[in-house]
């Protein structure tokens, strides 16, 4: 199986499957990154602890893995930035003009305290990109299909739960239109259902293995 990539959003990025091993480790993940010609010293990673920061990362950065946010935002090409998912959702951003990439980890604590907000105002804010001039891909997530809630998340994110499921992508997708963004692209796949594709934690029972997701 190869990477899953969006054909819709343009710029390099992909998310590994099961195939490719535990992100999480050193070790495999390295190996991974030679395989495919990407050089580990320039991928920038964050401990994700669903939090809501945001954070502006420099070629300094490159190889590290940050503490304090679970999203980050550069101008700088050389650059990649990874996200570590097991059912949440590792959501991608760049600007039209190609100048600037975002990345963020979106469990529902994340999205509840306003991530995806503060990774898109970051791109007005500190780098001058319109909102209209971003656009967004939700990578492969837990989908409404297998992510049973309690009844706390209707008061929560101020929606109606049908059958207690939970849409992520849904109440991602209202909060960037809310905020200006146009394009958004959502993946159609499902961590939990895919089981041969995808580790999930609610699905094997937390496991600790994780994809990447970069761009």
């Amino acid at each position: 199986m190869p990477l899953i990539v969006c054909k819709d959003f343009p710029p390099p990025h992909f998310t590994t499957t099961k195939q490719f091993g535990n992100m999480k480790d050193p070790s495999i993940r390295n190996d991974f990154l030679i395989s495919k010609n990407i050089n580990p010293q320039n991928l920038v990673l964050a401990r994700q602890t669903h939090s809501a920061a945001v954070l502006p990362v420099l070629a300094k950065d490159g190889g590290k893995i940050l503490d304090g946010c679970d999203g980050f935002i550069t101008d700088d090409k050389n650059l990649m930035l990874g996200i570590f998912t097991a059912d949440c959702m590792p959501v991608l951003f760049a600007s039209k003009d190609g100048r600037v990439k975002a990345a963020s980890h979106a469990g529902w604590r994340g999205l509840a305290d306003g991530i995806l907000v503060n990774t898109v105002d970051a791109f007005f804010h500190q780098y001058g990109i319109p909102y209209n001039g971003i656009e967004v891909y939700i990578a492969p997530h837990i989908r409404k299909c297998c992510y049973e809630v309690s009844e706390d998340f209707e008061r929560i994110f101020n929606t109606k739960l049908i059958d207690k499921k939970l849409d992520l992508s849904a109440i991602a997708e209202k909060k960037l239109k809310a905020r200006g963004i146009e394009n958004i692209h959502i993946s159609g796949l499902c961590v939990c259902c895919n089981k041969d594709l995808f580790f999930s934690h609610r699905r094997d029972n937390k496991c600790s293995d994780r994809l990447l997701t970069v761009i």
